[in-house]
């Protein structure tokens, strides 16, 4: 997860997790009909009609958890019982609305084609229809109510409704005399959640005024204490795995798609492939993100890479990581096209700092790490290598990276592998050798463009070390000149 910045990308996505979605994003998926399956309900919410209906329905939901916590948070118990009354209408009126919304759409998705079923059965259905009934009947009874408030001598009096004149607007007109404003609209609530001892003497004693309305208050409370339908709580939920995630493509921008995925012995390939954690803090208006193609069919099984420092290459091999990653997750992928492997691991060897007590050295712990994942490599996996090995001498390093690659094919496994040793991109067909590319009239200048020709074995450090003045004939001719 950190070798390829998923981590990074999953914080973008689900920011504070409001609804839990990590543990899915962090569990890739084996069975090809599950990954089928959401493909398809991405394909759907890929049309913005859709997606809006889905989306609206979210913030209706979001808003009807809210005025819960509120009835939590609050003491008075007509006070409690408004909240959850008020909740409630939220409630009905989100799921009518996505109900009706839905009929129109063209739906093709399995799972979104059954919930436009479910939904519209539960709408009519008895259950919902007594919940919208009983939240008419009370909020029309609420409405109807109506009470006078006088201030006589420091003293609150609640009444009836008489028939005194208001005199607002005739206060406001008066008052415009004299450059001043209309009048501010009232507040909807109260700048804090709970009442405060006066409004709850006002509101004891206009409950006693309309006692048949308050009572009809009490009983709803009573009565849909709980009035969710749990699969519709849990459809809220579970739809925000499509939303998050097509709310962040949106937001980093890209070309996307969703994936074929790769039969046995089917060529494998990305067109115009990127990064996506590149997207996740790149600044509006920064650099563009250079984009890359890869493929692998027949024999093939492993993307050597080679070529210069920061030239890209390790962000191609996290770029196929995320490719698999995200596809086996049923996801769109941050690529114009492509057909990927569904792997039963996705495994990573990076480099790594050496510990000061590791008593058996860096090259040890690499050694152990590769083992372990050979042991486990199969025919279904994929591996990303990043500058293995570097830790011995350039002979010893071929060597172990020669016996490394031919496991690797022995198994079958899908790899690409990030070094700086061009011998171990001729070790055979099963081996596609890719180059970081530079540019031709001046080396030094990386392109990032991963190349699929031979290695090409240019010093790179000699370029740079021309580029700023630093070759050895330059730095002797410097010093001599200071003496």
């Amino acid at each position: 997860m950190a070798d390829l910045n998923i981590d990074r990308i999953i914080d973008a996505i689900v920011g504070g997790d409001e609804y839990r979605l990590r543990a899915w994003f962090e569990q890739p998926v084996r069975d090809p009909d599950i990954v089928r399956h959401r493909q398809e309900v991405f394909g759907d919410l890929g049309e913005e009609s859709v997606r809006a209906v889905f989306d609206e329905f979210a913030v209706c939901m979001r808003i009807m958890r809210k005025r819960l916590a509120r009835r939590d948070r609050v003491h008075h118990p007509y006070q409690r019982q408004w909240w959850q009354l008020s909740a409630a209408a939220e409630y009905v009126d989100a799921v009518a609305a996505m109900a009706e919304s839905l009929t129109g759409l063209p739906l093709t998705s399995r799972a979104l084609t059954r919930w436009r079923e479910f939904v519209s059965a539960y709408v009519a259905g008895p259950d919902f229809g007594r919940l919208a009934a009983a939240v008419r009947r009370v909020r029309r009874a609420l409405g109807e109510v109506r009470y006078s408030i006088r201030i006589v001598d420091r003293t609150l009096e609640v009444a009836p409704a008489d028939a005194s004149p208001d005199y607002s607007a005739a206060i406001a007109k008066l008052f415009s005399c004299f450059g001043s404003g209309g009048p501010r609209a009232p507040r909807v609530r109260s700048e804090w959640d709970d009442t405060s001892l006066m409004e709850e003497q006002i509101l004891d004693r206009v409950a006693a005024l309309h006692p048949a309305a308050f009572e009809l208050l009490t009983e709803f409370s009573r009565e849909f204490q709980t009035f969710a339908d749990p699969d519709v709580a849990a459809f809220d939920r579970e739809i925000q795995f499509y939303l998050a995630y097509l709310a962040f493509l949106r937001r980093v921008g890209g070309a996307t798609c969703l994936p074929r995925l790769a039969s046995r012995g089917a060529p494998v390939h990305a067109e115009d492939a990127f990064d996506l954690a590149l997207l996740t803090h790149r600044h509006r208006g920064g650099n563009t993100v250079v984009c890359n193609d890869f493929q692998l069919s027949g024999p093939e099984r492993v993307l050597v890479v080679t070529g210069p420092n920061q030239g890209g290459k390790t962000t191609f091999a996290r770029t196929v990581g995320q490719l698999v990653y995200f596809a086996a997750l049923g996801c769109p992928v941050p690529a114009r096209a492509a057909c990927l492997p569904l792997p039963d691991r996705l495994c990573t060897h990076f480099e790594r700092a050496e510990q000061a007590g590791d008593p058996d050295g860096r090259l040890a712990e690499e050694l152990v790490r590769i083992r372990e994942i050979l042991a486990a490599a199969t025919a279904d996996s994929v591996l990303v290598l990043n500058e293995s090995f570097s830790a011995t001498g350039t002979a010893d390093a071929v060597r172990i990276g020669r016996d490394v690659l031919d496991r690797i094919v022995e198994r079958g496994s899908f790899a690409v592998w990030v070094t700086f040793f061009d011998e171990l991109a001729r070790t055979g067909p099963a081996t596609v050798s890719m180059v970081a590319a530079t540019d031709p009239d001046d080396p030094s200048r990386r392109t990032f463009r991963i190349e699929r020709r031979p290695a090409d074995g240019n010093a790179h450090a000699v370029a740079l070390a021309e580029r700023f003045g630093l070759t050895y004939d330059r730095v002797v001719a410097r010093i001599t000149s200071c003496e």
